[in-house]
């Protein structure tokens, strides 16, 4: 019903692609997490289409961009992935992460509030209790148990397209990222969204971004683990509406 357009910018010499669904009043952009595209946004994506225009970015050394040669801070991907919207036209929009999403989504606001309507913190990474690969890694093992078939299939698909060599040397800018630190900055309608079921995003850590950034709303999705956007769009795309009907 809402056919995909998908284009190529750079950066700074950064590959982004953006996946642009929909039209209307609203502006949505969809930021996934470390190592995967933005197919696992796809019935999220469809789902927003029947209220605005929905930017799907896939970002650089993940899916099938091309890797950069030397590290990206959190802030450094921010800059970049406002810059690719900025090069498109896009903007300003209510913002939506996903895990390491919403590291970025968050710096983004940060850096340039103007251009941020809302932002939706769902699955938000990286728990303050639990920096280190090695528990990260255990982590998305146990999600992997808690996830349907279908998004193991895509996550670990976009994994074997990843540059390797990239996802390792973006793992620990995403562990070291102090997210409570940068919420307490944002001024903007937020929504701190996680599954029930989510071993990445538990419930105490999803409290206390809540508590740190000011106004910023909490709520869980019932049954669901760390891609709850999968299986539950049309949930995740009304606290979404909801959010940018606030803004």
């Amino acid at each position: 019903m809402f056919p995909a357009q998908e284009f190529t910018v750079e950066v700074e010499g950064r590959e982004f692609k953006i996946l642009t669904r929909g039209s209307g009043p609203e502006t949505f952009v969809l930021v996934p997490g470390i190592g995967v595209s933005p197919r696992y946004f796809a019935p999220l994506a469809r789902e927003l289409a029947a209220y605005g225009a929905v930017h799907s970015v896939e970002l650089p050394g993940f899916g099938g961009t091309r890797a950069p040669r030397q590290a990206l801070s959190m802030p450094d991907f921010a800059r970049l992935v406002r810059g690719a919207l900025n090069s498109a036209g896009i903007g300003p929009a209510v913002l939506v992460g996903h895990s390491m999403g919403c590291q970025i989504t968050a710096e983004m606001t940060v850096s340039h509030p103007e251009l941020t309507r809302a932002l939706v913190l769902l699955g938000p990474t990286t728990n303050r209790k639990e920096r280190s690969a090695l528990q990260q890694g255990w982590r998305l093992f146990q999600d992997t148990l808690r996830e349907p078939p279908q998004v193991n299939f895509v996550v670990l698909s976009d994994y074997a397209r990843s540059s390797k060599r990239w996802y390792l040397t973006t793992v620990p800018e995403m562990v070291g990222h102090r997210l409570e630190e940068t919420v307490a900055q944002i001024d903007v309608p937020t929504l701190v969204l996680r599954g029930e079921r989510d071993p990445i995003a538990p419930r105490e850590w999803v409290a206390e971004l809540g508590r740190a950034c000011p106004g910023a709303r909490i709520a869980e999705i019932r049954g669901e683990a760390h891609v709850a956007m999968f299986r539950r769009p049309r949930t995740v795309a009304s606290y979404c509406l909801e959010l940018a009907a606030r803004a």
